[in-house]
């Protein structure tokens, strides 16, 4: 990365107690890179809230069409 910035942050003992036990549960190395990605996260959500366009996606499926059955185990989406 280019160009770092530090900045302190103030908080609350019981939200970093709180933000320290997600980093731990989530296999963070540190808290610099969960508040980058919690950063990223916040602006991403806003730029497709705010951009009006509609998006595709697509869904893979892999699995072994030898084995019976396995169509039985997936969700049904049918009402």
């Amino acid at each position: 990365m280019s160009n770092l910035v530090r900045f302190g942050v103030s908080l609350e003992q019981e939200l970093l107690t709180k933000f320290d036990r997600l980093l731990r549960e989530e296999n963070y190395p540190n808290r610099s890179e969960a508040i980058r990605d919690l950063i990223r996260e916040h602006l991403v959500k806003r730029e497709w809230v705010a951009d009006d366009r509609e998006v595709g996606g697509a869904i893979i499926l892999v699995y072994d069409h030898h084995r019976r059955g396995l169509v039985n185990k997936f969700p049904s989406s049918a009402p």
